[in-house]
């Protein structure tokens, strides 16, 4: 590949070049999905065994997809954001050695697709794009909260504040999951997404983040130097309980867009020497995120995933008191050091990004439980496809409609659509998903209801399978939904 710089030798400004334009770099992202391990995924990868290397992205997708602007909140678990956000996660990913457990010489030659300099050059060109793409509204979000200037007892008082905000989300997704019909699978795929977020980043923030003289914060940001905390042996019985092996991104096809953006985000800021206090705020929130649904709640989950007693010893006794406990001692081991060691610059980044991460989580939590309560729904998204599909048919209403002809074994890789609609099989069999473990068949004539952002996926049973996908508006939705 070649760049031609057309800035004059002594030239410099803190912007990047021309060329690194969100135009200019559209093909960027087609040439660097272009490797074979990111292509779309086969039946047999509903679960990538035993492969750290293998990442299925879609990128079919790319020729439709806009990455040259950033979405709103609302539209924050987008197609586009899912596909992004797996690019991106791949990328990080570089700058970490992964290894299959059997390293055959199939995943040596993976191994070099996945660290070879095409590869890494090519992410490191469209990371600017996709993080702005992907993180606008956050940034914008917090850059436009009035607050004064940070110090100790400010941020203090916002840890505080955001503990108590992620107790209540807690108690919400653990309420769900125990309400469901199958309590198993929503637990399991609850626990997909917390599996997810510990391969990135540990669970708790360290005083060994902190730069300092001779250390090596980065083996502690980046996870490869970890501190043994119970929180970790409560997170690990949950594991158990769902039977899931431990082999990085074997469940890459079940997380949430926002799952993506909250690891992103603290692979973004770990990696760049630049926004070290942004991680240290992030991690901060992710301990008092932790403490709320891991700690106050994994006793629980691993009950509902294996639908049996577990062990005591794991709930938590007096959480107020050990929230009140954690924030006393990240005043005492992070804010403090930080105030007296780097001053109101690092207080203020730290603020950014504990707010920005903050942010990330409410999304988080309004992308699981719309998600946790679609899975738990299906007969009633049945009915609601019968009502608009006979609608549509008595009232001869116009609609935009794809339609599919796929053969046997042909898989959707997981992913989601940007406006409602409805899919009614014609001909054939079909196998969907829209949560790890949950699995539906449908037949000639079976409809579904699948809500804007939705993730799911599907895969042909027969010999050949014909559906159709109409779109419904929001005006159709209303009358006759």
């Amino acid at each position: 590949m070649t760049l031609i710089l057309k800035t004059k030798p002594g030239d410099y400004s803190a912007e990047l070049p021309g060329e690194f334009s969100a135009g200019e770099l559209s093909d960027y992202l087609s040439a660097y999905c272009a490797n074979p391990l990111f292509r779309s995924a086969r039946f047999e990868e509903l679960e990538i065994d035993d492969d750290p290397y293998r990442r299925p992205v879609r990128p079919e997708d790319l020729s439709f997809l806009r990455f040259d602007r950033p979405f709103g909140r609302a539209d924050a678990s987008q197609l586009s954001a899912l596909i992004g956000h797996r690019m991106l996660l791949n990328i990080h990913d570089t700058a970490k050695p992964m290894y299959a457990a059997n390293m055959t010489p199939e995943r040596w030659a993976e191994h070099r697709l996945f660290y070879g300099e095409r590869n890494r050059v090519l992410g490191e060109l469209v990371r600017p794009l996709l993080e702005e793409h992907l993180f606008g509204f956050v940034r914008e979000t917090v850059a436009e909260q009035e607050r004064p200037e940070p110090d100790v007892a400010s941020l203090r008082s916002l840890l505080t504040d955001v503990a108590e905000r992620r107790g209540v989300a807690a108690e919400e997704v653990v309420g769900l999951v125990a309400g469901a019909k199958a309590a198993d699978e929503a637990a399991k795929m609850t626990a997909v997404q917390l599996l997810a977020g510990t391969l990135n980043a540990p669970l708790r923030v360290s005083p060994l983040m902190i730069p300092a003289p001779g250390g090596n914060a980065l083996a502690a940001m980046t996870g490869t130097r970890r501190e043994a905390h119970p929180i970790d042996d409560v997170l690990g019985a949950v594991l158990d309980a769902c039977g899931f092996g431990l082999e990085p991104h074997r469940y890459y096809q079940y997380y949430l867009p926002s799952t993506l953006a909250a690891m992103n985000y603290l692979s973004g800021t770990a990696r760049d020497p630049g926004r070290v206090f942004e991680f240290l705020g992030a991690m901060c929130v992710r301990t008092l995120d932790s403490l709320a649904l891991i700690g106050g709640h994994g006793a629980r989950l691993a009950e509902l995933a294996a639908s049996s007693s577990a062990d005591a010893a794991l709930a938590r006794t007096a959480p107020e008191a050990e929230t009140a406990a954690t924030v006393e001692a990240i005043t005492r081991t992070v804010l403090d050091p930080l105030a007296h060691r780097f001053g109101p610059v690092a207080l203020a980044a730290f603020d950014r990004g504990a707010r920005e991460y903050a942010l990330l989580l409410d999304v988080h939590h309004d992308d699981l439980t719309v998600q946790l309560r679609w899975i738990d729904s299906a007969e009633a998204y049945r009915a609601k496809a019968e009502r608009l599909q006979a609608a549509i048919d008595e009232h001869h209403i116009p609609v935009a409609l794809d339609t599919f002809v796929e053969s046997w074994e042909e898989c959707s890789t997981t992913h989601v659509h940007d406006d409602d609609r409805l899919l009614v099989i014609e001909s054939g069999e079909m196998e969907f998903w829209n949560c790890f473990s949950g699995m539906h068949k449908f037949r000639a004539g079976d409809k579904l209801f699948i809500p804007k952002h939705r993730l799911h996926g599907s895969v042909v049973l027969s010999g050949e399978c014909v559906y159709h996908q109409p779109v419904i508006t929001a005006e159709l939705d209303q009358r006759h939904g």
